[in-house]
């Protein structure tokens, strides 16, 4: 029994409770009505409601594929670019003012401008990419610095090549700061999708589409916004629970 209590499911399972609780006492402090703050039985219920309309079905896809597409641009940009700052420090130094440029501008002052030069449908893309690249790049660079004096030392002397010490000891190595940086990023990238889908008013498929569309029709009633809110989570927790299922497939270092 004192097994069971003290698990890490336990655990995290009251983790869950005490989040609905505080949820619950917010939306009671707020008294009656859905303007400011909806209770949690009625956003499940509109969850439900949701999840049987069509509409919605084709907003989780259309913001996926968005997502997936710019995730999966920046990730290949992360590995090459990455490896290669990983592997000679004059190129890391050389982009590092890029990579400060692009964590510290603002993602608003991004999706304006994308906005601009393009459209609302591919702005979320831009965005997506140029949010998760620095994220995944640095994720790349620090997992390939991990790896120890002694084995790089013995590379050297091994080898004199430089593409099969890398993708047989130096990326292997890096792989759990590269699958790290994988799940913080594209949970991140999700929320920043939507978020550009929202302030771009686009009227395509997604899930900040959908924001708007409810709240247009009645301002008054934030449940629907709090619905998408928590399917989004539950997305992005279900691809950390496949992250961390890969994390814990991998061989452990000896």
């Amino acid at each position: 029994m004192k097994k069971f209590i003290t698990s890490n499911p336990f655990i995290y399972t009251l983790g869950i409770i005490f989040v609905f609780a505080i949820w619950f006492a917010i939306s009671f402090t707020q008294g009656e009505g859905n303007l400011v703050f909806p209770n949690p039985i009625e956003t499940l219920q509109k969850t439900g409601y949701l999840l049987t309309r069509k509409y919605i079905w084709d907003s989780i896809w259309a913001t996926l594929r968005r997502t997936l597409l710019a995730f999966l641009i920046s990730f290949l940009a992360a590995m090459v670019i990455g490896s290669i700052a990983g592997l000679f420090k004059k190129v890391y130094v050389f982009l590092k003012p890029i990579i400060i440029v692009l964590k510290s501008v603002p993602t608003a002052a991004f999706v304006f401008f994308f906005l601009v030069i393009t459209n609302s449908t591919i702005a979320p893309v831009f965005i997506v990419i140029l949010l998760s690249f620095p994220i995944l790049y640095e994720a790349v660079v620090g997992g390939i610095n991990s790896v120890p004096k002694e084995i790089k030392e013995a590379i050297k002397v091994d080898s004199g090549k430089f593409f099969r010490p890398l993708f047989k000891v130096k990326l292997p190595i890096a792989l759990p700061y590269i699958l790290v940086g994988l799940a913080s990023s594209f949970a991140l990238s999700i929320k920043t999708g939507i978020m550009a889908e929202i302030i771009t008013g686009s009227t395509n498929a997604g899930l900040g589409s959908a924001i708007n569309m409810y709240r247009s029709i009645d301002p008054t009633d934030l449940t629907p916004v709090f619905a998408i809110a928590f399917i989004t989570i539950v997305i992005i927790l279900f691809v950390d629970l496949i992250g961390y299922i890969i994390k814990r497939l991998l061989p452990k270092e000896e």
